[in-house]
């Protein structure tokens, strides 16, 4: 499946990053609710946060810190 988010990672999409590993990818809101919003996502495509493994889930927990 190719969402938004896919062509972010994929860098069909331009993005400003943060932060990035091998499992996550965490950039700033292109529409910010304040300053410096960041978004934190998989770089592998989930369906929704229940399909996603722990350890995925862990990479994302390590970079909102």
């Amino acid at each position: 499946m190719e969402c938004i988010f896919c062509k972010i990672i994929n860098g069909e999409i331009p993005s400003y990053t943060i932060y990035e590993n091998d499992m996550v990818k965490a950039f700033l809101d292109i529409s910010p609710v304040s300053n410096g919003h960041t978004l934190i996502i998989p770089k592998k495509h989930f369906e929704n946060l229940y399909d996603m493994d722990e350890e995925t889930l862990k990479q994302i927990e390590t970079a909102s810190q």
